[in-house]
């Protein structure tokens, strides 16, 4: 029986293989599913690459890293439970020489470094690479190649930092614990420890670094005494995961929700092509029927028959996904140096075997099949020749395209709030195309009834086929939309935030200043007449447990606000509630309130990690834990400066709390005065500052990298819109035919058979490219009110334009997709 069900599948398969509806149904899978096998591959890439870099770049079996020194007692315990230790001292500083400043990192080492790995340096610029058994000697300094020009050095020249001169002796090629600088491009500087311990800099500013030689035993030793002594430390070893990887995880996570994009305008262009696939899976499970073949024998032909069509599709799509997945890696090659094209093997096979990524993508496909199985298995023999099964298809066809959508976005959700607006503004972007252009045609076509002439007779047709129209409407409006909102919404942004950042937060962000260094900059600003905008204090905290659970076991799911709270976050205090800040949840505490054991936490922050309000955080301060409750959740809201935090507490914490005093503050400075910051960085080096071209710089450059990924990202929703057209096109052509076959009928030519074609394509164009404005006028609106609490406010000139360009694009691919339907005659007419 099944060999007989084979053949008939197999026959049926044959059959329709090239037809035009299979084509293109083959084109939207073998787009979705290149797009996932490659997004899994190059994150497998990235993955490996990671952990290679975390064997080659962390510079010792395990490295432990906290803001203080260990005691001599907690020195002497982690010496017993290694085979060596190597300590450095690093921090953020500004180097000056001749009136030139630049951030770089600087790094203390002794002579036992380093411990493992190479340390390699030149002695000119064009010098050879040297390996070197030890850092620099006492009056030395090493610049990496890019300081050393951007301070105007040379080798040999002196250095002046703190007060102390040092000259620089070699150039810095490569550091072996590179993987603990914080995987950024910040320039370095190595300098010897007696030399660093002259600087005087402020111990609490000195990130302290211990690398260890140990074995697998030692390392379970050393982390279980970490999480009991040390809560408040990073621990990296050669067995854990690189800090990068949670990062990687949250991107590809990104790029999948963003997948559910895509599935939307796939599921539009199956529901079209599904009209034409059901009339004729139907017909030939008429004839089955009609034989004495049972409704399950047809069932099992048309899955057997889809099953042959999936298994043909996958070697054009595993060489596709290697294709894409080459050229992925070629583009990342220059992040990531290193970093080379490999096909997995493993995750090759479990792909073959439809065991992982495939076989996701076949359950999904599978349910946008259900209804044609379904309208198979309850239909008559008269009903199926009659094709009268409808009803159930549409409303099934929906109800699998929201199963699919959910699913992907659950599968690749790691933030609610960032999943729940996209969801919301695809769903505001839909509803608004399908009302108005229900409402425009309805409308148009009543206000012309009256009227000759072609436009009313097109909106005429129009208004009778609403549903299909609507359809094609949709999926060229969200199309549009999804072109407007990737490229549009980046264009906006960094200008937006510039100005915004500009007129409250002036153009120079203090992000850590002491209460010393705080004092003279107030002076500074004083004596050079610079205006202050705003200056708040804070503490540093680390987060080690919620609700007493440590918060690794809490939170397992990667996000921003998780990978953040790995390392200590700003705590600021405030009796009353920030001009810059709204209450969201919760109540804020009192003046003079007598527990001070409060704490209110940003809303998103308590949406990524799922806290609630009476939660009780841990919070490691100073070498002391604390213990708060969250009372209330705050968000940003604009008009009163950027500056803000994600927790805060009451004022009278601080009695309970010794730590050191921090600030952030934001000046505004003319452009001859920025020169003068010289003057404060001699004398504190290790004041941070940054200016905000340097921010909008770093921004840019940020900007670039995803309009980049965004641009890639639209070539498939470019190739998928068109998709969704031609099948729109190609599930009414047997109407369009009878349409323009009655209009010869009257003695009309085909000119203007195509006139009307044209007429239709352009208000289609029109309705659906105006929905997609206000789509993304709406989700703009939604975002930058809920991520960046700004209004948003776009180019309408830049969006007329684009309006005019989406018409022409969609006429004349609408015109020339339809043909075909312009090949009707009256004796076809006649005929049907």
């Amino acid at each position: 029986m099944f060999s007989l069900n084979l053949q008939l599948a197999w026959h049926f398969f044959l059959q329709q293989r090239q037809q035009r509806h299979q084509r293109l149904l083959r084109w939207v899978q073998t787009i979705l599913m290149v797009f996932i096998i490659a997004l899994s591959q190059t994150s497998a890439s990235i993955q490996a690459y990671l952990k290679q870099n975390l064997d080659n770049l962390l510079g010792a079996d395990l490295v432990l890293s906290q803001p203080r020194a260990l005691s001599n007692s907690q020195q002497a315990e982690l010496a017993a439970m290694s085979q060596q230790i190597v300590q450095t001292r690093s921090l953020s500083t500004t180097l000056t020489h001749n009136g030139q400043w630049q951030h770089a990192a600087l790094k203390s080492v002794a002579e036992d470094y380093p411990l493992h790995g190479e340390l390699r340096s030149a002695a000119a610029l064009a010098g050879s690479d040297t390996i070197t058994s030890a850092g620099p000697a006492p009056g030395e300094i090493w610049l990496d190649s890019r300081l050393l020009a951007s301070l105007s050095l040379r080798i040999g020249e002196p250095l002046a930092i703190a007060g102390q001169t040092l000259n620089v002796t070699r150039i810095l090629l490569h550091e072996p614990d590179r993987l603990m600088e914080g995987h950024n491009v910040n320039m370095r500087a190595l300098v010897n420890s007696q030399d660093f311990a002259r600087f005087n800099f402020a111990e609490d500013s000195v990130q302290h670094r211990y690398l260890v030689a140990a074995n697998t035993a030692q390392i379970k030793q050393i982390i279980a005494w970490q999480q009991a002594h040390l809560p408040a430390a990073q621990l990296q070893h050669k067995q854990g995961a690189h800090p990068l990887a949670l990062f990687w995880q949250r991107t590809e996570n990104f790029m999948g929700l963003a997948s559910v994009i895509l599935f939307f305008m796939a599921a539009i262009a199956i529901q079209q092509l599904t009209q034409l696939q059901m009339r004729k899976e139907q017909f030939f499970s008429a004839v089955c029927l009609s034989l004495g073949a049972s409704k399950s024998t047809a069932v099992q032909v048309s899955v057997i028959k889809w099953l042959l069509g999936w298994l043909f599709l996958l070697p054009a799509v595993l060489l596709m996904s290697a294709l894409c997945h080459w050229a992925l890696i070629q583009w990342l090659a220059p992040t990531f140096a290193g970093l080379t094209w490999q096909w997995h093997t493993l995750l090759a096979t479990q792909t073959l075997l439809a065991t992982q990524t495939l076989l996701a993508c076949a359950a999904m496909f599978c349910v946008f099949q259900l209804p044609v199985w379904a309208g198979l298995y309850r239909a008559s023999v008269a009903q199926l020749i009659h094709n009268t099964q409808r009803k159930l298809s549409h409303g099934l066809s929906l109800g699998c395209a929201v199963l699919v959508l959910l699913a992907v976005a659950v599968a690749y959700s790691d933030n609610g709030l960032l999943t729940a607006m996209v969801l919301t503004a695809m769903a505001a972007t839909i509803v608004f195309i399908l009302v108005s252009s229900w409402l425009l045609l309805s409308l148009g076509e009543k206000l012309t009834s009256n009227i000759s002439g072609l436009l009313p007779f097109a909106l005429y047709m129009m208004k009778q086929r609403l549903l299909s129209k609507t359809t094609q409407i949709l999926g060229v409006g969200l199309s549009a939309f999804l072109l407007l909102f990737s490229l549009m919404l980046l264009k906006d942004l960094g200008s937006s935030m510039q100005a915004y950042q500009r007129q409250h937060d002036g153009n120079l962000l203090v992000s850590q200043a002491s209460s010393e260094q705080m004092a003279d900059i107030a002076t500074w600003a004083t004596k050079h007449n610079v205006a202050v905008r705003q200056h708040k204090p804070f503490i540093y905290a680390k987060l080690t447990k919620v609700n007493g659970r440590h918060l690794a076991d809490f939170s397992q799911t990667p996000s921003d606000s998780l990978a953040t709270f790995n390392q200590p976050v700003r705590l600021h205090w405030s009796d009353d509630v920030p001009a810059n800040n709204r209450i969201i949840a919760g109540q804020w505490w009192q003046h003079g309130d007598s527990n001070w054991q409060q704490v209110a936490v940003e809303q998103e922050v308590m949406t990524d990690l799922g806290l609630q309000l009476g939660d009780r955080l841990s919070l490691f301060i100073a070498g002391h834990s604390i213990e708060l409750v969250i009372v209330a959740s705050h968000a940003y809201k604009p008009g009163a400066g950027s500056i803000t935090f994600w927790l805060q507490m009451p004022s009278t914490a601080l009695k309970h709390i010794e730590a050191p005093h921090y600030a952030m503050a934001s000046l505004e400075l003319a452009n001859e005065q920025f020169a003068l910051l010289a003057e404060l960085w001699r004398a504190h080096p290790s004041l941070r500052m940054v200016s905000l071209q340097e921010m909008t710089q770093r921004f840019d450059s940020t900007l670039a990298l995803v309009t980049q990924v965004i641009s890639g990202f639209s070539a498939l929703i470019i190739l998928l819109a068109a998709i969704v057209i031609v099948s729109s096109v190609h599930a009414l052509e047997a109407r369009e035919k009878q349409k323009n076959s009655i209009i010869l009928s009257f003695g009309f030519s085909r000119t203007t058979c195509l006139k009307l074609t044209a007429i239709e394509w352009l208000v289609t164009g029109a309705i659906a490219a105006t929905g997609a404005i206000m789509g993304t006028w709406l989700a703009g609106l939604l975002i930058y009110q809920s991520q960046f609490s700004l209004p948003y406010q776009p180019d309408f000139i830049w969006l007329l334009a684009t309006l005019a360009v989406i018409l022409m694009l969609i006429t004349a691919l609408g015109i020339v997709a339809g043909k075909h339907s312009l090949a009707g005659s009256v004796r076809q007419l006649m005929a049907e």
